[in-house]
């Protein structure tokens, strides 16, 4: 479906350049090395992320194209899911030492500032521009 295909090459590149910008809050990721670089093991991540997102709320919704015409206040919700996926995979993360932070990082509590930003912000604009893409494509998005 042309429409997750965008979502996916949306918040591809969203994360890629945030994770690649962001890597250096990070420590102690270098044993996750491998064939790819660790930015962008963690760019596929997000994407699975935000892909996991939508298909949940389109099982609530019983609609798989239900963001093409998101209402404004969906978007707090999915800011919120955000949120609480990066609060999950950063708490899991330290549980299981991943990763640390640098002295760079700024923090709340004991979770770092950087990664609740990228998610809170980045599902929902990745959505966002992915339905915007989606309905200049349909032709019902005047330029």
């Amino acid at each position: 479906m042309r429409l997750y295909a965008t979502l996916t090459f949306v918040a591809f590149i969203l994360h890629l350049v945030w994770e690649r910008s962001h890597i250096v809050l990070y420590t102690g990721y270098e044993a996750m090395e491998g064939a790819l670089p660790v930015y962008l093991l963690a760019t596929l991540g997000d994407v699975a992320y935000t892909l996991g997102a939508v298909l949940f709320v389109s099982f609530f919704t019983g609609c798989l194209t239900w963001f093409i015409r998101v209402r404004p206040q969906s978007y707090f919700g999915l800011a919120f899911m955000g949120l609480a996926i990066a609060l999950f995979v950063e708490f899991k993360a330290m549980a299981l030492g991943r990763w640390a932070y640098t002295d760079a990082m700024p923090m709340i509590g004991l979770v770092g500032l950087s990664p609740l930003i990228q998610m809170t912000a980045l599902l929902p604009l990745s959505v966002f521009i992915a339905s915007l893409v989606e309905r200049r494509l349909q032709g019902t998005l005047r330029p």
